[in-house]
């Protein structure tokens, strides 16, 4: 069954997946796809394919030549489909393909490269690329439990630093928890975001009012379901650290952070990193997705890799291939735009010169 309305797929929040299951991310809920087809939604067309307890959220872009991706594609950093049950795939693989060859290109993209999805593609020929990787930080039941966990350096610095930070600055940390918290909050991320960014002679994305607007929105109705998890670090009452998580499913997905960089010797990213892993943990989150990025950050606070693929097809004539061109093009662009500005973000609040090497000889301490 296909259609265009968006479906909240029924996990609880909290609630692990189990043998097929597989749960959607927050980029497939309910907030999450209206708030983005309202905001992002011109001359695109939705689709919700639905067989039994399979899900799968796409959309069509372009009129003269037709693209199929995920829906949300270009603001979210996961795709996925969903099924209650292993035997569901399979039904839901065939109506994929079918809405993909009514196009002149299917580009499915972050996909996690577990999703039995991949296997289907794969026998059906489609083309299969590695994504980019997305750390995870599976959480113990304690903080006790975490911080030994950690590399012989970061184990010392999580503790040491918010101690420094308190003992030169009035220092609180601050979760919003009503909707003129969230705005104020949603300020304060936007205004350091754009600050640090500035720094470096850049923008970021967050200095388009359109995103702005569209993240705005998303987060009252995540407020709303408990699913938000917007965090401010003030130091003598100005905010200097901002971090936007979305909580759903059980899960943390870090989406983006603002620091102050006049204030970056003082770390303020591992104080306010050390802060919101200690609050996920006391409310059971499971997990703390990094998403998309290999920035060395997130391995010291110890997540690791989990691999992610794109899959695609075009159509078999001139069309495709000249999609497929255009797809090669868009691909290399991107790598030399992350080469170029990717290194900068080696930790959240401060440029250093750490390396993965560093970390690997780190965590053998």
């Amino acid at each position: 069954m296909t259609s265009t309305s968006p479906v909240l797929f029924p996990f609880a929040i909290g609630a692990a997946p189990t043998g097929g299951e597989l749960a959607p991310t927050v980029f497939q809920s309910l907030p999450y796809l209206e708030n983005y087809r309202r905001f992002f939604g011109a001359g695109k067309t939705f689709h919700t394919l639905e067989v039994d307890s399979a899900r799968a959220w796409l959309m069509t872009r372009g009129r003269a030549w037709k693209r199929l991706e995920w829906w949300g594609a270009g603001t979210h950093d996961i795709g996925a489909a969903s099924s209650t049950r292993l035997q569901d795939w399979a039904g839901l693989w065939r109506e994929i393909e079918v809405l993909a060859a009514r196009h002149d290109m299917t580009q499915l993209a972050q996909i996690e490269a577990t999703s039995p999805l991949v296997e289907m593609a794969r026998a059906a020929g489609w083309q299969i690329s590695q994504s980019e990787k997305c750390p995870l930080l599976v959480l113990p039941t304690s903080w006790e439990e975490y911080v030994p966990s950690l590399g012989k350096n970061m184990r010392e610095q999580i503790k040491r630093l918010p101690r420094k930070l308190e003992r030169n600055f009035a220092v609180s940390y601050h979760l919003a928890q009503t909707e003129s918290e969230v705005q104020q909050g949603l300020d304060d991320l936007f205004q350091l975001h754009g600050k640090r960014w500035r720094a470096r002679g850049q923008t970021g994305v967050l200095v388009l009012p359109r995103r702005q607007r569209f993240q705005r929105a998303l987060c009252r109705d995540l407020l709303a379901r408990d699913c938000l998890r917007l965090w401010t670090l003030r130091c003598a009452g100005r905010a200097v650290g901002s971090l936007l998580f979305y909580f759903y499913n059980g899960r943390y997905s870090y989406f983006i952070g603002g620091f102050d960089p006049e204030l970056s010797q003082w770390n303020i990213g591992t104080c306010l990193f050390a802060q919101v892993i200690r609050h996920a943990i006391g409310e059971g989150a499971r997990d703390l997705d990094f998403l998309k990025g290999e920035e060395t950050y997130k391995y010291r606070l110890g997540a690791t890799n989990r691999d992610y693929v794109t899959l695609e097809t075009f159509r078999a004539d001139w069309r495709g291939r000249v999609m497929q061109r255009r797809a090669h093009l868009e691909k290399t662009f991107m790598q030399r735009l992350h080469e170029r500005f990717g290194a900068a973000q080696a930790n959240p609040s401060q440029q250093q010169s750490s390396t993965r090497k560093q970390y690997d000889h780190e965590q053998r301490q």
